[in-house]
């Protein structure tokens, strides 16, 4: 049967204590602040919550429209199905999935966290959804040691990429992705991911591509790819995965003026590499950016920084206050670039 349906993706809006009832029928929303971490299922929609303070942040996540054309199946008509197995809440209509699962606490994350990937992505495949093209990932207490010696980030990397390994995903497919930490509690994993559309993946020439950083930063690397692009008929999207002041594998810049100024110059250095692949997002812009800082004291120039140098619609560059993957980090920056052809 061939049917004309409309290609999607899926795209956050953010809103400050504002419960999800009103927003227009989400496929997820993850809240950001609450006493009670995990993942559960209700009307249809994946909610996630996330340890941390007031004011909560919530993050919904509805599907987009990017193009159309004639396919072999029955995206079109496939309705909205969720569900909750083997501990991953999941969700998905038509040609996109939103996926999610929250780990305990433990003494080590390596084979708690390379479990639950695998669980997380093989569920994905089984679904109909074999392209992941953006991940998330949040623990508490990122920059300390395990009760082993090593550093949280470290040990949750190395369950990653165990998981990827295991799973036969190559370096060159690693989606764009997050890592930050949580003011307490286990790991959060959410992931989006596209029923036909495989995002192509974009590396920053400042930056080592972070799968070849050398072993100084751990036994495994951290999977990800700078960016991923998502490109349709009528619109492209570029997801930028966390950025923060690094040039080769090395942090650089000591003061926050010095990492705000690096950060903002290898975005736009990603920026340029996507263009030359993909010229219309030239004419782009971010409609939505998630800025993360160490220090409260910092909220007003990042956010000022930020906004001046890529403004965004009032309301999506929402600051969580959190520990980023470097102890000696103090920013980092994501975001959803869309240009409309």
């Amino acid at each position: 049967m061939t049917s004309s349906f409309k290609r999607r993706v899926l795209v956050p809006h953010y809103a400050r204590g504002t419960p999800v009832e009103t927003a227009h029928n989400p496929l997820a929303c993850v809240r950001y602040g609450g006493d009670e971490a995990g993942v559960e299922v209700a009307q249809g929609c994946v909610f996630m919550t996330l340890p941390g303070p007031s004011p909560v942040l919530y993050e919904t996540w509805h599907p987009m429209q990017i193009g159309e054309q004639q396919a072999e199946g029955t995206a079109s008509i496939i309705p909205r199905m969720a569900g909750k197995e083997s501990g991953i809440g999941w969700n998905c209509e038509g040609d996109v999935l939103f996926a999610a699962f929250w780990v305990q606490d433990q003494p080590e994350l390596c084979d708690a966290v390379q479990t639950h990937y695998e669980r997380l992505i093989t569920l994905s495949r089984q679904k109909g959804f074999p392209h992941i093209y953006r991940m998330w990932n949040y623990l508490g207490a990122i920059n300390q040691d395990n009760e082993y010696g090593e550093e949280r980030y470290r040990d949750f990397c190395r369950g990653r990429a165990q998981a990827f390994d295991a799973l036969g995903v190559e370096l060159t497919a690693l989606p764009a992705a997050t890592g930050i930490g949580l003011p307490a509690g286990g790991v959060a994993v959410y992931l989006i991911a596209h029923r036909v559309m495989q995002g192509v993946n974009v590396e920053n020439p400042s930056q080592l591509p972070a799968y070849h950083y050398p072993p100084r930063y751990g036994r495994r690397s951290p999977s990800f790819a700078r960016a991923t692009v998502m490109e349709g008929e009528s619109q492209t999207v570029l997801y930028l995965s966390g950025t923060a002041s690094i040039r080769g594998h090395e942090s650089v810049g000591h003061t926050l003026d010095e990492q705000l100024a690096i950060t903002i110059e290898t975005i736009h250095s990603l920026r340029a590499a996507a263009e030359k692949r993909f010229p219309c997002l030239q004419a782009g812009r971010f409609e939505s950016m998630k800025l993360y800082v160490r220090h409260p004291k910092d909220v007003s120039a990042v956010q000022a920084a930020i906004e001046r140098a890529f403004p965004c619609p009032a309301g999506q560059a929402p600051l969580l206050v959190a520990d980023i993957c470097r102890a000696e980090l103090l920013v980092e920056v994501e975001g959803i670039l869309l240009a409309r052809h």
